[in-house]
């Protein structure tokens, strides 16, 4: 059986690396790195429910300045073992050089899990609406609209830690003063879960993200730290 796990996790991770070579070898425009971290802390009223808040920073530029800062809050149902819904709101803080914009976001997740083996599959589908810059623009009031679908493929070995791999595609519906729809973004995570009881977690991660801008394409990589306290 710890041949079997040995060969499985080793097979995991070579998929990883081949997949993180074979996209940073994308053909880009512009390339840029940053740093996430954020910190959530969650409350679980019962096996089902719960609610969150996460504050989060995200750099650019190759991390030499702020691209954003965020609060979000949320809740979680699950409606049976495989099957869950989420919704939530998040206040983004987004540098735009001279001034930081600010933008609203709400969100409403269905999430689909199943297992086989040590390995676990999830699907989220997220409806997505923002706004930004309600007071100093005319189009503020104006939503946007994002379709985003996320699959991520989980290696459950132990019951400490838990490595990862996920794809998520961001499919732009509708945009102030555009008919346009496309798929504007593609983000590449791969990360490792770590429980060091039933209260503290970390997880640590690398992502790859793809914009697919009119004028200037380009590949976002960003490493990231991500600490949650539940209770």
């Amino acid at each position: 059986m710890q041949c079997v796990n040995g060969n499985k996790k080793k097979l995991f991770w070579i998929a990883l690396l081949a997949t993180v070579f074979s996209i940073s070898n994308i053909n880009a425009q512009y390339n840029d790195f940053g740093i996430w971290a954020g910190v959530t802390i969650r409350h679980k009223f019962s096996q089902r429910f719960s609610a969150s808040l996460e504050e989060q920073v995200r750099t650019y530029q190759n991390s030499t300045a702020i691209a954003q800062y965020f609060t979000e809050a949320g809740l979680e149902y699950s409606l049976s073992k495989k099957f869950k819904v989420a919704a939530g709101y998040r206040f983004i803080n987004n540098n735009q050089l001279t001034y930081y914009s600010k933008r609203h976001r709400v969100f409403a997740d269905l999430s689909y899990k199943t297992k086989f083996s040590n390995f676990q599959i999830i699907f989220r589908t997220r409806l997505q609406e923002q706004q930004k810059d309600i007071r100093s623009s005319e189009m503020g009031y104006i939503p946007e609209w994002y379709n985003r679908n996320k699959l991520t493929l989980k290696l459950d070995l132990t019951k400490r830690y838990m490595p990862y791999a996920s794809a998520e595609m961001m499919y732009l519906i509708k945009k102030p003063n555009t008919e346009i729809n496309y798929i504007e973004k593609w983000r590449y995570t791969f990360g490792v879960e770590y429980d060091f009881n039933r209260v503290h977690s970390l997880d640590l991660f690398y992502l790859i993200q793809r914009d697919r801008m009119v004028n200037l394409p380009i590949t976002y990589y960003a490493a990231g730290i991500g600490y949650v306290f539940t209770f």
